[in-house]
């Protein structure tokens, strides 16, 4: 190895790319993690709320993922919150009639449980216990959440609902699984995938173009849901509930996002791996019929990336084995990543996952790959996401 100054024009035009490239891409994460950041610590801080907390029905879907119940049910009725009702949709009339819901429909009042009859092959679980709870709802605005979810405290429906002034229909509250129950391989690029795809969705809520939400934190005034007829824009699809229904229900409306850290729920999954690969299929799967510029951001983006880090290695075989290009191409590199690390770092707090430091831009380095891997096998079943495959 040895030093030279003498770098052919091959070699330089190298450098450069790996440089403009890799510093586009670490410039995109930094102006996402600014946005997100300014949102919390500034835009939430200074918008109007509602002078008075609205009435608000809370359903609570017990059919696909009964999860823990009888722990977290007594968290949502213990919201400090003057005007709410829970309604609990259970898989049975005995689950519904259960010692553990009757026992809490003693102390709670505004407790309600019903259910949804089994046998319906035309209509996602999901969905139909969705649309019971909504029909059976009191109030005007109704907010879904799942029986695997526990809210951070007491404070949970108020900044939730401080959001509906008179002029918002829609506000998309976060959510997320428990990162450290994640014990098992592969639990660092599940985080990367879960925060890479929530500051998706969330950043274009943010810059006015919601394109999903999630139902285990997702309020709306029920008026949308009639006069949007229920879920029809997805009825022959499992899922959708969540993005295809989102995407309909919010245009030509006011969305606002609540990321305070008390208004994101954690999600219990028993096999969180497993839950993890469901939701990124379903996703990849449901993104054909939500399309947004963002998914093409995203993935220009992960392209730069690879690009740019490629373009460095060829500049230092090009030069090999001149030590000069070699300190050139990993000072670079290290430049970047520090960058990069740090920018992902902030929009991971935001959204309450574990940060990774110096893995994460390895990370996401990889993700494109893995996706790629995902939509193969969603490609292969395909119709297990239809309902006439239940």
């Amino acid at each position: 190895m040895f030093f030279s100054l003498h770098i052919s024009l091959l070699t330089s035009i190298l450098l450069g790319a790996g440089l403009l490239l890799g510093g586009v891409y670490t410039l995109w994460q930094c102006v996402r993690a600014a946005r997100l950041r300014r949102f919390v610590e500034v835009d939430e801080v200074q918008r109007d709320y509602a002078d008075q907390l609205p009435p608000v029905t809370v359903i609570v879907d017990a059919c696909t993922e009964t999860g823990q119940l009888s722990q977290y049910l007594p968290m949502v009725l213990a919201q400090d919150y003057p005007e709410f009702e829970v309604v609990v949709v259970a898989n049975t009339e005995a689950e519904a009639t259960g010692d553990a819901l009757s026992a809490l429909k003693v102390e709670h009042s505004n407790l309600h449980v019903t259910f949804a009859p089994r046998g319906t092959r035309t209509l996602s679980r999901k969905k139909l216990a969705l649309m019971i709870g909504i029909k059976a709802a009191h109030h005007d605005i109704v907010l879904t959440t799942c029986a695997n979810c526990r809210p951070a405290g007491d404070q949970w429906l108020r900044l939730m609902m401080r959001n509906f002034t008179p002029e918002v229909d829609i506000v998309l509250g976060y959510s997320h699984y428990r990162y450290r129950r994640d014990k098992r391989w592969g639990r660092r690029m599940r985080v990367i995938d879960t925060v890479s795809t929530g500051a998706q969705w969330v950043l274009a809520a943010i810059h006015g173009h919601p394109y999903r939400g999630v139902t285990e934190n997702l309020a709306y005034r029920k008026q949308l849901f009639y006069d949007n007829n229920g879920f029809a824009g997805s009825m022959e699809l499992i899922w959708g509930e969540d993005d295809v229904f989102l995407s309909q229900i919010a245009q030509g409306r006011t969305v606002r996002v609540e990321l305070a850290p008390e208004s994101q729920l954690n999600v219990h999954y028993d096999n969180l791996r497993h839950a993890h690969h469901l939701l990124k299929m379903r996703r990849d799967f449901t993104s054909t019929r939500v399309r947004r510029k963002s998914f093409l951001v995203q993935g220009l983006m992960s392209w730069l990336w690879w690009l740019g880090l490629l373009a460095l290695v060829a500049a230092v075989a090009t030069a090999w084995p001149n030590a000069v290009v070699l300190i050139a191409a990993v000072t670079i590199v290290a430049l970047l990543w520090a960058i990069v690390s740090w920018a992902m770092g902030r929009i991971s707090t935001v959204l309450q996952a574990p940060r990774l430091w110096f893995t994460a831009p390895l990370l996401a380095w990889w993700r494109p790959l893995v996706g790629a891997i995902y939509r193969l096998r969603e490609s292969r079943n395909r119709h297990s996401n239809f309902t006439s495959y239940i």
